[in-house]
């Protein structure tokens, strides 16, 4: 029996994947594809009509993840579909993680042998997100320092 884990609209998400993903790092560490100088972290995730979506990255991976306000229009795990944001379309694949739900997911990066230093691994997610949630111009939003390091919820202050 599959049960759906239903989310409220106005969560941000990343906390409850990066934590999730933190308790499943040990089970990963002793892989070739674990990168122990990273860390797990998350993205602030925004929304686009029906969808929220961020980067999620781990010692193993960098994936864009996207989640549905109603997850019955997914696919079964291991489905694939296109999910069109301002600043690009992705391809991704359904993924089921337990206590979370079906979500879609888009790699980025894996394995993460490319980074050696966990917030050059951060910049590199909240580029990849920005480039996501272009402007309707095709720029990227400006990213600076308070931004870079507090989200976009201190933009303004």
């Amino acid at each position: 029996m599959m049960v759906e884990v239903r989310r409220p609209v106005s969560e941000d998400p990343g906390q409850r994947l990066a934590a999730l993903w933190l308790a499943v790092a040990p089970r990963m560490a002793d892989l070739p594809i674990y990168n122990r100088k990273l860390n797990v972290q998350a993205t602030e995730f925004r929304r686009h009509g029906t969808w929220t979506a961020g980067v999620v990255v781990t010692p193993w991976f960098m994936n864009v993840v996207a989640i549905p306000d109603d997850p019955a229009v997914l696919p079964g795990p291991g489905g694939k579909l296109t999910i069109a944001l301002p600043g690009a379309e992705i391809e991704a694949i359904v993924a089921e993680l337990d206590g979370f739900g079906r979500m879609a997911c888009a790699s980025l990066f894996s394995p993460m042998d490319a980074f050696d230093d966990p917030a050059v691994a951060g910049v590199t997610a909240l580029a990849a997100l920005d480039a996501l949630f272009g402007s309707e111009d095709g720029a990227a939003p400006p990213l600076d320092r308070r931004r870079l390091f507090f989200g976009s919820r201190s933009a303004g202050r």
